[in-house]
């Protein structure tokens, strides 16, 4: 073989395996370039699938929010109404004519007493000779030996029984105060038997 024969033979054999290592680097390349991309497709497939709950969260997290501000404002406008009506009704009772009052106050007299001895304390509403009139009815037509105590309370109207060291106080702020929350409840329960 002659000296050309095996320059071209080395060339050939040289060429044969840049060839190879050429397809093989391609080979690598691609192969490599495939699982990039799979990894990034995993990775846009886990980010969006992340985004999607995150902001799947942030509307739920929303529209909770918008019920509960709903609910808050209902129960405001509620409470608001609720305290209106107190209002009202507070005032009619402080209000009301005397004749209604003097009735009213001879059947909480009696539903408050224990046993008909009591000393009574009037509030500010009525005359001393209107209030001193209702005592006396009751002691007539009821048999009871109440008296009526010559001062009189600081609240505008109702009552206060005393007998020894034992008070009922029927005045409205009492009443108000310790009925509230019976009538409030009540009206709840009216105003939630449609929900």
């Amino acid at each position: 073989m002659s000296v050309e024969g095996i320059i071209d033979r080395i060339f050939a054999d040289a060429e044969q395996e840049a060839k190879k290592i050429h397809d093989e680097a391609i080979e690598q390349a691609k192969s490599i370039q495939d699982e990039i991309s799979r990894e990034a497709d995993d990775y846009f497939a886990r980010r969006k699938a992340w985004l999607d709950e995150k902001y799947r969260k942030e509307k739920e997290r929303a529209v909770l929010n918008k019920r509960l501000e709903h609910r808050k404002n209902v129960l405001a406008s509620r409470q608001e109404w609720m305290d209106r009506a107190f209002e009202e009704a507070y005032t009619r009772l402080v209000d009301q004519p005397i004749k209604n009052y003097r009735e009213l106050m001879k059947k909480l007299i009696l539903n408050a007493s224990t046993n008909r001895e009591e000393l009574v304390i009037f509030g500010e509403k009525g005359e001393m000779r209107e209030l001193k009139s209702i005592i006396t009815e009751l002691n007539r037509d009821k048999k009871g030996k109440f008296s009526i105590s010559d001062k009189r309370g600081e609240f505008p109207w109702g009552f206060v029984l005393k007998k020894g060291k034992i008070e009922i106080n029927m005045s409205i702020e009492s009443l108000f105060k310790y009925k509230r929350n019976d009538l409030e409840q009540k009206a709840w329960e009216l105003f939630n038997a449609d929900e």
